[in-house]
């Protein structure tokens, strides 16, 4: 069975390519020249975005299977510090702005939270609902 994810989609017949997944620019360029080809008739297009996992599959994963020193390694390849960096030094970006920044990512968490925790439970009965096809007056 082949494993190669962009070797598998393009047996396929779907145009497909990997792309650093780390590299914000790089997911962003793939992203337009994927949906510019979509929208230009040419059919659907799969990317394949390498990324690195920096945690554990879960709190119980031990994670024996690697190396400390090689996810520091990765972490230095953090996709989203380097993009801020790059932008903060283009100027592009300021303290401030990241600061503004980091004051709205808590307030939409805050007020997705207390939304969530201000909800009511789904019945019990519904917790099947369109989960498969309901039939004309069956459930």
């Amino acid at each position: 069975s082949e494993t190669e994810l962009v070797l598998k989609a393009a047996s396929y017949g779907v145009t497909s390519w990997a792309v650093d997944g780390m590299d914000v620019v790089a997911v962003r360029d793939a992203a337009r020249r994927a949906t510019t080809g979509i929208r230009a008739g040419g059919g659907p297009v799969f990317l394949e975005l390498r990324t690195y996992r920096f945690r554990a599959h879960s709190m119980y994963d031990p994670e024996l299977y690697r190396d400390k020193a090689e996810v520091e390694k990765w972490k230095a390849r953090d996709p989203i510090d380097l993009f801020e960096h790059a932008m903060l030094a283009a100027g592009s970006l300021t303290a401030d702005d990241r600061a503004a920044l980091d004051r709205d990512v808590v307030a939409t968490i805050d007020e997705a939270v207390a939304f969530a925790e201000a909800g009511t439970l789904e019945p019990v009965g519904d917790l099947l609902r369109f989960v498969t096809r309901e039939a004309e007056g069956v459930r």
